[in-house]
């Protein structure tokens, strides 16, 4: 590497106007975003010009433009964005297939003959998809699985889209921010160290808060409802599609398992087009056809592709931004300023909360958020002596629920490349990433609980001396002969 290409990899990004100048090409992209939104065009592939426009932003108000575009390929070049893309991919074949092999129509056929109301699928969306996440412990795992099953079956019965997909989105949070073997879970735990089973046991109660909020409103809806459920079936339709619940029933036995998403998407991929090839519900035209006439091609393999380009591509374009953050010491900056907030235990669990909020909202990645802020959220929880788990709750709540609302989140952009194109817009204008922010009840109820959780000091807990002494041997190599704690104390 010649020295000028290792001066722009080492030297720090900086900014026009210092750090927190960093954070205005987001509110530009934002900013399109919300108006996208407003004018009911909020699809993925809208966000685009949107976020290079933020780009564009930066890169004029980059100080040195070639450690800008260093930066911008550094965040392309992350492990954690191929891993998504190679995911999305092979989820969006598994979403046409089973949309070509009639799963969605038998399980309507399904409903319809037991004479389930419209009115109450939203709620059973919700637990069905937080069954999911609690036995896979992944929110992008279960809204693969769940998104092109439950929600073209409850719109098909007549149910509100936003609702129904709210729910799904909802359901796939409470188990990444429950579950034992959640990546998250495993993180908050760690990072404050500390056992999963005491962070899970601790947070129940921030949990069944947020989810009787969410059931609660989920009821009223229903009761409150115009829909009778009584939807007559189509005169074609059939139960036979229903043989392809083996397809995602196979997923989530290998993400119980423990298997990666990707293996487990590959296996249920193979054996979905086996099991549709065999029982006759498709052909090989359908997994792919080629028009050398036209020189097209198409199929279930190439549409299910083609119908994450969107989310994909502005994914790409995001991970580039947040590379800017990383490369210019936005998170130092935000924890510099943090400290100087906290000042006393409550205070200090504020800011542990709203800085995971801000961060995440920023980059969109409840994991790799949480990495970044564990080491800082432990020693400033520690500095007032409040329990490992406590902290591991804070920080995971703020993880696993902003990021289900906002509405450039891959939380929203993944049920919306499923499912975006089914919907009638003529009917439902406001069916878009911003249009369903205001139902994805759960998420929003969690972060008013662990909000309330830090302001009003719910379920604080603080370390023994003897807990104190032993954590600060582990992080500083000795014990701690200060006062801190006692003088925040009074």
């Amino acid at each position: 590497m010649s020295r000028d290409k290792q001066d722009v990899t080492n030297r720090k990004l900086e900014f026009y106007g210092g750090v927190p100048i960093l954070l205005v090409p987001f509110g530009v992209m934002f900013i399109g975003i919300l108006w996208l939104g407003f004018t009911g065009a909020a699809l993925p592939e809208a966000f685009w010009p949107m976020i290079l426009l933020a780009l564009l932003v930066g890169l004029m108000l980059a100080k040195n433009k070639k450690v800008y575009i260093d930066s911008l390929i550094q965040g392309i070049t992350s492990r954690m964005l191929a891993i998504m893309l190679l995911a999305w991919f092979l989820a969006g074949i598994m979403a046409k297939l089973l949309q070509s092999t009639g799963l969605v129509e038998g399980l309507v056929w399904s409903l319809l003959e037991i004479g389930l109301s419209v009115a109450w699928f939203p709620l059973i969306a919700f637990l069905i998809t937080a069954l999911i996440s609690m036995a896979t412990g992944t929110a992008v795992g279960s809204l693969i699985a769940a998104s092109p099953i439950l929600f073209p079956v409850g719109y098909a019965l007549g149910g509100d889209p936003l609702l129904i997909i709210g729910a799904i989105i909802g359901g796939a949070y409470v188990g990444d921010n429950l579950a034992p073997i959640s990546d998250t879970t495993i993180v908050s735990a760690y990072s404050q160290g500390t056992d999963i089973d005491r962070v899970v046991k601790s947070r129940l109660r921030y949990a069944i808060a947020a989810g009787s909020i969410t059931i609660g409103l989920y009821i009223i809806f229903a009761l409150f409802s115009n829909s009778s459920g009584s939807v007559q079936p189509p005169e074609d339709i059939s139960p036979l599609g229903l043989v392809m619940l083996l397809v995602p029933a196979l997923l989530l036995f290998l993400m119980i398992k423990g298997r990666d998403l990707v293996e487990g998407l590959l296996y249920s991929n193979a054996f979905g087009l086996i099991l549709g090839l065999v029982t006759g519900l498709i052909g090989f035209k359908n997994i792919l056809s080629i028009n050398r006439e036209e020189f097209t091609a198409g199929g279930i393999i190439l549409d299910g592709i083609f119908g994450m380009v969107g989310v994909a591509v502005f994914t790409i374009f995001l991970m580039a931004l947040i590379g800017t953050l990383q490369r210019g010491g936005f998170l130092d900056w935000l924890i510099e300023k943090a400290e100087i907030v906290a000042t006393t235990p409550q205070r200090a669990e504020v800011v542990i909360v709203f800085a995971t909020l801000i961060l995440n909202a920023l980059t969109t990645a409840g994991t790799p958020s949480m990495v970044m802020l564990g080491d800082f959220v432990r020693r400033l929880g520690h500095k007032f002596r409040i329990q490992p788990w406590r902290r591991g709750n804070l920080l995971d709540a703020g993880s696993t629920s902003i990021i289900g609302f906002l509405p450039y989140s891959v939380g929203l952009l993944i049920p919306f490349a499923f499912v975006g194109g089914t919907v009638d817009l003529a009917v439902y204008p406001n069916f878009n990433p911003v249009g369903v922010v205001p139902y994805v009840f759960y998420c929003i109820a969690m972060v008013i609980v662990i909000v309330y959780a830090a302001f009003s000091g719910w379920g604080l807990e603080f370390m023994s001396e003897d807990e104190y002494q032993a954590e600060s041997i582990d992080i500083y190599g000795h014990e701690q002969n200060d006062n801190d704690f006692n003088k925040a104390a009074k």
